[in-house]
């Protein structure tokens, strides 16, 4: 790619970038992730010294589903919305090129979910400076994995959205997120359904996209130790697993008849 199409995707991301801000979801659901980081304060009355460690974990845990469902819906409109409106037909027109434009997609919603992790993780910061005056700066080895996580779910959201309808596209992404965090379960369910095949289990398991590997929650709200190394491994498994989806969707939007 050179500099002419690097610029036309970083175009493609702003106009992303925009067009996700303007969508009411995602000011909704950024509202209930501050409405659920907020009632920390409420349930952190409920228990004798642990009101600092329930809202972290609540918080933490509100910026994970929520983040999940404004990377699904907002990840999903990105493309088929625009291929079902014919909004797409005029860009590709344009010295655009599909690549550039699946790319582009990508990298503005990613921006999108950045600005929304950031503002949740801040109303989190305040909620507990304002409880009990900590300010845990471990707290960003969690939020960060969650972060990856919700850049994976984009990479589904646009994958299936180049080869579906975008309600279609919905209930694949939330079908493999779903999936995705009972991935340990799939790998042991010979144990419990002794007729299926191992090797069916262990190819799930390794295929689907395992998002337990970004839940380092309770180990950094109950002070089990995370290091370096333990994200660094996370962001290799969150990137390659992500170069590869995207490379798929690519490869399919570009076969996908538009006329």
């Amino acid at each position: 790619m050179g500099q002419r199409g690097l610029k036309r995707v970083v175009a493609v991301a702003a106009n992303a970038f925009r067009e996700s801000v303007r969508e009411r979801v995602l000011y909704n659901l950024a509202f209930f992730a501050v409405i659920m980081t907020l009632s920390g304060l409420l349930l952190g009355q409920l228990s004798i010294r642990q009101d600092t460690k329930i809202i972290k974990d609540v918080g933490l845990v509100a910026m994970e589903v929520f983040g999940s469902l404004i990377a699904l819906f907002v990840g999903v409109g990105l493309v088929s919305k625009e291929i079902e409106r014919r909004s797409l037909y005029p860009l590709l027109a344009k010295p655009v090129t599909r690549d550039e434009f699946l790319v582009g997609k990508f990298l503005g919603l990613g921006f999108t979910l950045l600005v929304n992790t950031l503002v949740m993780a801040l109303g989190l910061y305040a909620t507990l400076y304002v409880t009990s005056g900590e300010i845990d700066f471990e707290l960003w080895k969690a939020i960060y994995p969650i972060f990856l996580g919700l850049l994976l779910v984009v990479s589904l959201a646009l994958l299936f959205s180049t080869m579906t309808s975008s309600a279609l596209a919905s209930v694949c992404t939330f079908a493999l997120l779903a999936l995705g965090r009972y991935a340990d379960v799939i790998r042991n369910m010979q144990e419990v359904m002794p007729g299926v095949p191992g090797w069916l289990t262990r190819a799930l398991y390794y295929v689907l996209p395992n998002f337990r590997h970004f839940d380092l929650k309770n180990r950094v709200v109950y002070g089990d130790p995370v290091n370096l190394r333990d994200l660094g491994w996370v962001s290799a498994y969150a990137f390659s697993y992500m170069a590869v989806v995207l490379l798929v969707a690519v490869l399919a939007f570009r076969k996908r008849e538009l006329a």
